[in-house]
């Protein structure tokens, strides 16, 4: 039986989330192709036809856009973190990006074939607002589709690593637990139809324990260090690469994670956008 998503892993935050992630800028997704990886996936299981119009949100730096561009999708990508924005615009002009908030989409209703949002419905404030959002600017027949967190077979291999952080989180000034997202709920609500699921999975063989914890500090763990005071963030650190250092000496660190993948439609006789 595949071992449940990591706690805690990207976190579930509301209205910090975009300074937090304008703060991981620099770093996000850079140590190891994590996001990128999954990105690939996902377009994999779409499979968008070149002059796919896509819009992608939470684009980050751009795992699922840059993607999805290199397949001769026509991409608009928005984040609500200013230097991610300027980062990806400096990086891949091919796409057209912008800051912009995804509980206020400022965009043509009906505009687009195909919307995404790779492991940022769970972090917003009002997932519903979103995807209702998401709706309006979707033609009918158009696909949206979602990663969140989800489980991943590990052989056991991070259960000591879970058990730490999960420790650690319980110390924190705010608690950020794992949590049930509703996606499929929202989506329903939201007035998607064919709601699905596909479970996407990778294993990414990491170099050395300091850029495992390198990599875990690029994302949104970082917030689980950051609601820590100041001594238990050191031993937190402390701990954290004692642990990594365990498994690289003991066969090599493996970033094995999984990710639910939510796909559902637009009903092709929808009514005009509201």
């Amino acid at each position: 039986m595949p071992a449940p998503a990591p706690p805690f892993i990207v976190m579930a935050m509301t209205d910090p989330a975009p300074a937090l992630f304008d703060r991981l800028a620099d770093r996000y997704d850079q140590v190891i192709p994590f996001f990128a990886e999954f990105a690939s996936q996902l377009l994999d299981v779409l499979a968008p036809p070149p002059g796919t119009h896509l819009l992608d949100v939470g684009t980050g730096r751009g795992a699922i856009g840059a993607s999805a561009a290199a397949r001769g999708c026509v991409v608009t990508a928005v984040d609500a973190a200013p230097r991610m924005v300027s980062l990806l615009a400096a990086a891949h002009p091919e796409l057209d990006v912008r800051l912009m908030d995804a509980h206020r989409l400022d965009l043509p209703a009906a505009s687009y074939d195909l919307a995404t949002a790779g492991f940022m419905i769970h972090l917003v404030t009002d997932p519903l607002r979103v995807l209702t959002g998401l709706r309006r600017v979707l033609r009918p027949g158009a696909t949206v589709a979602l990663t969140t967190p989800g489980p991943c077979e590990d052989g056991g291999r991070w259960d000591a690593w879970e058990t730490l952080v999960g420790c650690f989180a319980s110390r924190a000034a705010e608690r950020l637990p794992r949590r049930d997202y509703g996606v499929a709920a929202h989506l329903h609500a939201a007035g998607f139809a064919d709601i699905r699921t596909v479970q996407l999975a990778v294993h990414l063989p990491v170099p050395s324990p300091q850029i495992c914890w390198d990599f875990h500090m690029s994302h949104g763990f970082a917030a689980v260090v950051e609601a820590l005071d100041t001594t238990d963030a050191v031993e937190f650190r402390r701990a954290a690469l004692t642990e990594l250092t365990r498994m690289h000496e003991s066969g090599g660190i493996v970033l094995d994670r999984g990710a639910v993948g939510y796909l559902a439609s637009v009903p092709s006789e929808d009514g005009p956008p509201r």
